[in-house]
């Protein structure tokens, strides 16, 4: 043995960076519930006779070769859908890769990036894998921005991340405040819009005046298309071509790509679908202020995240129901709170009714 040589026991874990070994990863417990109101999916799915069109555009495609490397049709029709020239869109299997991929090509260690919290746990923990900091910046009593405070933290940082409107909370960042922040910060700004058509906002008009924005959409939430996995991200060209840099080539297979663009040709159906869900959304937040010991948060996406005396006996409760929500008690400031997304009028009834027994049996 060399006399340098280490007597310590080896491992493989040896040669993982200790900034993932540390961390505890994303893990989501399954549960066998009639009803599923845990992942702010749509409760819509995609119409049988789309389906057919779908399946017929890649019957007759060679399966034994690979997809476009991008799929350009699908970029021209996401184009269009958000009112911006194609050279700004870059299409991944999924908005979280493309949240990756920005990290990818952006930070490393003695980066910082700069998130509210509670938010959406891949971004502290991507951040964590690519070796970068994550600075956490609390949200208010309200669970609102604090703009003033996520400016102050950017000092320094190379990157922002905002998911407007908020998950797990639902609320959203106003476009003057957004303003503010893109003024007050040179680091880029990353607006995870996912749920931004059941809010109506849209900051893509403002990607001319401000370069230093990024917008990340997908069609898992309003279009009903989780199963796909087609997510976008918008940005000024230039950083649109950087970030296609990170993005690994194919990862979009000519399936996902063609269900993409047959479903973004029927906007109508999908608008029809929102207001219904925006509607049972406002009808369920009322039905949650009316109840002793509930308390909603408003919400401005398709799910409303309420506090409760006994968040954990509750949730139990609601599972031997058959009514499966999300517990975010693991979340900070949200010790006391479930997350309920918003389903079809019946299912949301269904979750209404074991609501009440659940509280009063509690």
């Amino acid at each position: 043995m060399s006399p340098n040589a280490s007597t310590s026991p080896k491992t493989p874990l040896q040669h993982i960076k200790p900034e993932v070994r540390q961390i505890a990863g994303y893990r989501l417990t399954s549960y066998d519930c009639p009803v599923k109101l845990n992942q702010n999916e749509s409760p819509f799915d995609v119409p049988d006779e789309i389906k057919d069109r779908i399946l017929n555009a890649v019957r007759n495609q060679p399966w034994s070769r690979y997809p476009d490397s991008m799929p350009m049709e699908l970029v021209a029709a996401i184009a269009d859908y958000a009112s911006v020239s194609p050279e700004s869109i870059v299409v991944s299997n999924g908005s979280n890769t493309l949240a990756a991929v920005l990290l990818s090509v952006t930070v490393g260690p003695g980066s910082r990036v700069v998130m509210p919290s509670p938010s959406f746990s891949l971004y502290e923990q991507y951040t964590r894998v690519h070796g970068a900091e994550p600075v956490t910046v609390p949200l208010d009593e309200n669970f609102e921005y604090n703009v003033g405070a996520l400016i102050n933290a950017s000092e320094g940082a190379t990157l922002v991340i905002v998911c407007s409107p908020n998950n797990p909370t639902g609320t959203a960042l106003s476009r003057s405040d957004l303003q503010q922040l893109l003024e007050g910060t040179d680091a880029l700004v990353l607006v995870d819009e996912a749920y931004a058509e059941f809010s109506g906002a849209n900051v893509t008009t403002m990607l001319d005046r401000y370069p230093n924005l990024i917008v990340l959409r997908t069609l898992s939430k309003a279009f009903g298309a989780a199963g796909i996995r087609i997510g976008y991200l918008i940005a000024h060209p230039d950083i649109a071509a950087e970030v296609l840099k990170g993005k690994l080539p194919f990862n979009i297979g000519f399936f996902p790509a063609a269900a993409g663009l047959e479903i973004l040709r029927h906007k109508d159906l999908i608008r029809e679908r929102i207001a219904s869900i925006c509607s049972e959304r406002d009808r369920v937040f009322a039905a949650l202020e009316a109840l002793s010991g509930v308390r909603p948060i408003p919400s401005e996406a398709n799910f409303i995240c309420m506090r409760l005396a006994e968040p954990g006996t509750v949730f139990t409760r609601l599972v031997e129901l058959g009514v499966l929500v999300r517990d975010v008690t693991g979340y900070p400031n949200l010790h006391d709170a479930l997350r309920v997304s918003i389903g079809t009028a019946e299912e949301n009834n269904r979750f209404l009714e074991a609501l009440n027994i659940a509280l009063k049996e509690n």
